[in-house]
């Protein structure tokens, strides 16, 4: 009784070894942080370099056409980007930009995604080939390639809108499409001899080929991980829906997809990443996002490593923050006890 009573050592309590075992590590995580940290002090200083943030408040002196919207610094409030703006102030309008790309295609990717996953399992034979197909040769084409396609391929050969070229009109006149973009809702009017739209909600065509690309490239993983996610699902599920009377359609709606997002969140989170990231890619066709916005003020400025600098960490947050989304999602989802 004496034996068992005895306390553990304390260099053989588990407990206490794992506690000291984190301890350890933060503290050579530290140390050696605080290594890289001096050293590249130490080569800035070497070759001259210093950090100065304060340019950012200087006048940035360029526009860019696809810069819309930033935030007025001095009053906090938004306001359209022009050059008489700071550097500041043109790094947050071309952050509103990725910002927008990123949510649209995540948007679409998801919807085109999910009609390729559910088509991969259709049983009509012709269906399941071509949403097969459509996979293949998207995930296995590079997305520059594809966003070339888009921008050169489809959008630019789009008719002009002179006279002998007339503007393709869909909807009964609600979506008009041209070599300069899509407008939804305009007015078709004349204008130096070429018919143009006034109002209504526009977009230009690099950014309408830039978000189709993403969209579509993403959508191929997409549909797959949907696809995966359903066959995760017991067949007797779907036997018991439909042996209560649900269509097959009511069937996967309301009692297979439920259930398969569950499983899908994470696989999906890492896609809405990719996503998000890929769209530094809007470079290639001309759109002025984030890097294209960094990249103007760098060459203008001389201040690349500020600069880059900024644009890293607004890539970290934008992700923690689709991480976040995600992880309160997929925590709303969770079964009770789970």
């Amino acid at each position: 009784m004496r034996r068992a009573a005895r306390a553990t050592p304390v260099w053989r309590d588990l407990r206490v070894l794992r506690i000291a075992a984190q301890v350890v590590f933060v503290a050579v995580l530290v140390v050696l942080l605080w290594a890289a940290k001096a050293a590249v002090e130490r080569s800035m200083v070497r070759q001259n370099i210093r950090l100065d943030w304060g340019f950012f408040r200087q006048p940035a002196g360029f526009q860019l056409t696809a810069l819309g919207w930033t935030l007025d610094l001095e009053r906090l409030r938004p306001k359209r980007y022009g050059p008489e703006d700071s550097y500041a102030e043109a790094m947050i309008a071309g952050l509103v930009n990725t910002a927008t790309v990123a949510v649209t295609g995540i948007t679409l990717a998801t919807a085109l995604g999910l009609a390729v996953g559910i088509a991969r399992l259709s049983r009509n034979w012709l269906v399941a080939r071509l949403a097969l197909a459509y996979v293949e040769v998207l995930r296995n084409t590079p997305l520059l390639v594809q966003l070339f396609f888009w921008y050169f391929g489809v959008f630019l050969q789009l008719p002009t809108g002179a006279p002998d070229s007339p503007p393709l009109v869909l909807l009964g006149g609600t979506v008009v499409l041209t070599n300069r973009g899509l407008a939804i809702g305009g007015t078709l009017t004349e204008r130096f001899g070429r018919l143009v739209v006034d109002g209504g909600f526009q977009l230009t065509s690099e950014f309408t080929a830039l978000v189709v690309g993403l969209a579509v490239y993403t959508s191929a993983f997409i549909g797959e991980i949907i696809r995966g996610g359903i066959l995760a699902i017991p067949r007797g599920q779907m036997e018991a829906a439909r042996s209560l009377g649900l269509s097959y359609g009511r069937a996967l709606r309301l009692v297979v997809l439920p259930q398969a997002l569950r499983i899908v969140i994470p696989p999906l989170g890492n896609q809405f990443l990719n996503l998000t990231k890929n769209s530094s890619l809007a470079i290639g066709i001309g759109f002025a996002d984030m890097l294209t916005s960094a990249m103007t003020v760098a060459s203008q400025s001389f201040r690349a490593l500020e600069t880059f600098t900024f644009v890293t960490l607004a890539y970290l947050a934008m992700s923690l923050t689709i991480s976040a989304v995600l992880n309160a999602v997929r925590a709303r989802l969770a079964l009770p006890g789970a």
